[in-house]
């Protein structure tokens, strides 16, 4: 039986992904206090997943931990990826006096590598450099960040009937349709209804959010780069999801320095006709754009 040893950070993805690409037997989260929601959110989406909290800085007590869980002799392969470094070197020196094999994911450009290295007649060497294939889909990284979540759709009025605004939310989503997955009227569980996320746009194992505003003013726009900044934050999302703001028309240049100033791509759909389609230019356009922007 093949037994995967993760350490868990704040961003659950390092974990996640591995795993999947791994395909272990068995799990084991380790994780601290603080990192034990994430490690909880994990296992929902790992039901071979076990958690053991530690220490995140006592090396002697976390190197101590892990010998206790790891018999000697079974076959484990240890995902050095997340956690805190102290729990990153007891994992470390733990893996070689065993000779087990460790990984790690290099997740700053896409798609995502698995490098995987071994202990071999008292030499350490790189035996596999992997890309990781899609792994998840939009439903899984959202369970991995959040408690829970609905998907509600496009924006309609107390009749039911689609808004301006929902309407222009569908040509977008009809738009992304063929190239991505795409969520629409995402609400965060736990959040009391206070964030809502037009679009969820997954390729790969990449995934972003926008929101999608007609936009000819201020403030619909500002509004729309404070509602992805909360819900891209670290608390919710995390720092490996990307921001996208899609406005029906030429933003202002305080929104654009504004968006530029909090990591939101700002896509603009000037062309934009209510109760049509988006223009076949402009849709080309969208689409190169987003996906140029989950590649990186």
């Amino acid at each position: 039986m093949t037994t995967l040893l993760s350490l868990i950070g704040e961003q659950p993805m390092p974990a996640l992904l591995p795993d999947r690409f791994l395909r272990p037997e068995r799990t084991w989260l380790i994780c601290t206090e603080r990192t034990e929601p994430v490690a909880r959110r994990l296992q929902r989406l790992l039901p071979h997943a076990q958690i053991e909290t530690t220490d995140p800085y006592d090396l002697p007590a976390i190197l101590a931990a892990l010998g206790r869980l790891l018999p000697a002799g079974e076959s484990v392969i240890v995902n050095l990826t997340g956690g805190t470094k102290m729990m990153m070197l007891a994992a470390f020196a733990l893996a070689m006096q065993r000779g087990w094999d460790f990984v790690y994911l290099e997740s700053e450009r896409t798609p995502n590598r698995l490098h995987r290295y071994s202990l071999a007649d008292g030499h350490l060497r790189r035996i596999a450099s992997q890309e990781l294939p899609a792994l998840i889909a939009a439903a899984d990284y959202l369970n991995a960040h959040l408690p829970g979540f609905d998907e509600t759709g496009f924006s309609r009025d107390e009749k039911g009937q689609l808004t301006i605004g929902g309407r222009f939310e569908q040509a977008v989503y009809d738009a992304l349709a063929g190239d991505f997955e795409v969520l629409c009227g995402v609400r965060p569980q736990g959040v009391a209804n206070q964030i809502e996320i037009d679009l969820v746009i997954r390729r790969g194992n990449r995934v972003g959010i926008a929101e999608v505003k007609l936009g000819g003013g201020e403030e619909r726009p500002k509004q729309g780069i404070d509602q992805l900044s909360t819900a891209g934050g670290r608390v919710y999302l995390g720092t490996y999801t990307s921001k996208f703001l899609i406005t029906g028309s030429r933003p202002a240049a305080s929104i654009k320095q504004l968006a530029s100033e909090q990591a939101v791509t700002l896509i603009s759909l000037p062309r934009y006709q209510d109760g049509y389609p988006l223009r076949s230019d402009e849709q080309s356009r969208l689409v190169k754009i987003i996906r140029e922007r989950l590649a990186n």
